[in-house]
């Protein structure tokens, strides 16, 4: 039972990614003022899976010069990382004993920015090491951010598992995104370009770095990436409602919904940044709130201890 707990959530992750890229395809091309996927099955619900057979039945090319093991592997283990990821969401009746789950978040989180490395490089070309290279700059940047956001969190709440700060949250509903509603926008700015979405999407660069660090990647090696970052965004929309919001499950499937819409609908309204205002916002603007934000929040527990 121990074991069914903890392969469950990675299945429907799995299973929900398919159908939350028609859904995306399907917001983008209402805000487009056009119709998307609509010819296979019913209103383009088989559309997901019709792509996934055609990407999984492709032959995998392999460029000539790349580094062909970890050229081969690296797409495995960024759709495995990000698959971790679910094991800490606290399903029901608990969180599985991993008590520092908020340090786990952290940990599994910062191996996505080898796997982008390791992509580039084993290419061997240099449109995929420049895009691996800039996302990497980008993903070690804002991490430094997302911590430091989340610690505010931690430092209120007192525990670092996930499902004791969601019943912490329950019993305080929404307190810390009202009473610190400038933590939230920061955390949502910074999940955006942690997982390398619009308009943070330098990683994947189409007009200068011809699709950035995934360049030569083809067929299913290619879908395990795309597959690795809808997963990423899905599980981040729920650890948004458990960090900030805390409510029951099915309520929080709801709240995430609407924060995954929130990655659709930037995506099709704003355009992306250019690189040096991207690095510039978060070490010059972001940083210095967050930290005279951290200490006012600090001395406020220790003022009421």
């Amino acid at each position: 039972m121990q074991l069914l707990s903890l392969v469950i959530p990675s299945v429907c992750a799995l299973m929900a990614v398919a159908w939350f890229t028609l859904l995306e395809r399907k917001v983008l091309g209402y805000i487009m003022n056009r119709k998307g996927p609509n010819k296979v099955g019913v209103l383009g619900v088989i559309q997901p899976l019709a792509d996934g057979v055609k990407l999984f039945s492709k032959e995998l090319v392999v460029p000539t010069y790349s580094n062909i093991f970890p050229f081969i592997l690296c797409p495995i283990v960024t759709l495995f990382v990000a698959l971790l990821l679910w094991l800490l969401y606290p399903l029901g009746g608990g969180s599985w004993g991993f008590t520092c789950g908020f340090l786990l978040y952290l940990s599994i989180s910062g191996v996505n920015v080898y796997c982008v490395l390791v992509a580039g490089w084993a290419s061997n070309s240099k449109y995929a090491l420049l895009g691996a290279m800039r996302g990497v700059a980008q993903s070690v940047s804002y991490e430094v951010s997302m911590a430091v956001t989340l610690l505010s969190v931690v430092f209120t709440v007192s525990v670092m598992d996930l499902k004791s700060i969601q019943v912490w949250q329950s019993g305080h509903f929404m307190v810390l995104a009202l009473v610190f509603p400038s933590f939230m926008l920061l955390w949502l700015i910074c999940m955006l370009a942690e997982t390398n979405r619009a308009p943070f999407d330098f990683v994947e660069g189409e007009s200068e770095l011809v699709s950035g660090f995934n360049v030569e990647y083809s067929g299913g090696w290619f879908a395990m990436i795309y597959m690795a970052e809808y997963a990423n965004m899905l599980f981040n929309s729920l650890f948004t409602c458990v960090m900030f919001l805390g409510v029951e499950d099915m309520l929080m499937s709801v709240e995430a919904m609407s924060f995954f819409l929130l990655f659709l609908w930037v995506r099709g309204s704003l355009p992306r940044f250019r690189y040096d205002m991207l690095m510039s916002l978060v070490w010059k603007s972001f940083l210095s709130l967050l930290l005279s934000s951290l200490l006012i929040v600090t001395l406020m527990l220790v003022v009421l201890a």
